[in-house]
């Protein structure tokens, strides 16, 4: 009987929801990617703003954004997009993402020695319309001998 009474108890004081901290560990299991990358970018730019004595509220005025929005960049919670990553490398002089510069030059290598395909034009009438000419010779002439090999 006790059993039945504590356990009563327990289900009361049990919460129907997800815990919260199991919710923040499936978004970062989900997102764990740029999240670990966001989070590689927010250092690089903490450090630079501290060695430039610059402050995020500095930052965010000159790229035109909130403080609060810079907050949450360096904080590493925030999905930039490459507008905003293009800004801030330009208002800081640093590189928080880097195109390894062979594979440019090898696709606009490649880009330029393809050789293009020509598709020969036709002029293309309808099917049906009174432009259309029927024409019932045969390329082939059914007479010649195969060729032996």
């Amino acid at each position: 009987m006790a059993n039945k009474v504590n356990k009563e108890r327990l289900q009361n004081h049990i919460s129907k929801e997800k815990p919260k901290w199991l919710e923040q560990a499936d978004y970062y299991d989900n997102n764990k990617e740029w999240l670990d990358k966001s989070a590689l970018i927010a250092i690089k730019i903490l450090s630079t703003l501290r060695n430039q004595s610059k402050t995020q509220r500095d930052l965010a005025e000159s790229i035109g954004v909130t403080p609060q929005y810079i907050n949450k960049v360096v904080k590493g919670n925030e999905n930039l997009t490459l507008e905003t990553i293009c800004k801030i490398e330009r208002i800081l002089g640093i590189d928080l993402i880097a195109v390894p510069e062979y594979e440019i030059t090898q696709v606009i290598a490649d880009s330029f020695t393809a050789i293009p395909f020509a598709i020969p034009r036709h002029e293309s009438r309808p099917i049906g319309s009174e432009k259309t000419d029927y024409k019932s010779e045969c390329k082939y002439d059914e007479q010649e001998e195969p060729i032996a090999a």
